[in-house]
């Protein structure tokens, strides 16, 4: 059953992104950075007028076409190579030049995860925490996570200096979760197009990354 459910839902993703293709003009595959559902969840909503696909890369590439043979466009099998790690496909009416600037200043600061790589060093430093972000009650935890602090007056005072990274260290859960207890958003939620494919010409595209800021179209 598990089997025949699973195969139901990668044939009913080949078929809703093969609509897709019938209904847009302009087909782009993006790879995401940072991935968070809840900015993904905004993207929907700005970009309400195009729709995101994000699946198994061979189901999606599949619905493609990988080969002249099976393409399901014109030209449309030459994006297939694109869907490599974490990647999905954003179908629109709108134009590249317009999608590529968009995309191009979109990005969402957001906390590090437990495995990421530490972006910055950080250590909290010994003294009193504020009471409105860190009441009494919350004293056990941050001394689960490593903290040596002790209660003067209903405060919560760090007692000494807490290394908790350094840049380029694999994040523990615990450091992850003191730099988001301590605010530091110090990664980026980023989409990155990497090509595009055009329902008029049938061309498929690399979209080349710009170094330099600017609206140069490649």
């Amino acid at each position: 059953v598990h089997g025949a459910k699973g195969r139901e839902e990668k044939d009913s993703l080949v078929t809703k992104i093969q609509e897709a293709v019938d209904e847009y003009d302009n087909v782009f595959v993006f790879s995401l950075q940072q991935f968070r559902q809840t900015h993904m969840k905004e993207l929907r909503a700005i970009l309400n007028d195009s729709r995101f696909f994000m699946g198994n890369n061979k189901v999606m590439q599949v619905a493609l076409g990988r080969t002249v043979e099976e393409t399901y466009a014109p030209g449309l099998y030459k994006l297939s190579p694109f869907l490599t790690g974490f990647s999905g496909l954003l179908m629109s009416n709108r134009g590249k030049k317009e999608i590529k600037k968009f995309f191009k200043l979109y990005e969402a600061p957001e906390y590090a995860r437990m495995n990421d790589e530490a972006p910055i060093d950080f250590t909290v430093p010994a003294g009193p925490l504020p009471s409105e972000q860190f009441p009494v009650t919350t004293d056990p935890f941050l001394r689960g996570l490593g903290l040596s602090t002790r209660i003067d007056r209903g405060t919560i005072v760090v007692t000494s200096p807490c290394y908790v990274c350094r840049r380029g260290e694999t994040l523990s859960a615990a450091a992850s979760k003191v730099l988001e207890l301590f605010g530091k958003k110090t990664v980026l939620f980023k989409v990155t197009l990497t090509a595009h494919w055009e329902k008029s010409t049938g061309l498929a595209r690399r979209i080349q990354q710009e170094v330099v800021a600017g609206d140069a179209e490649e």
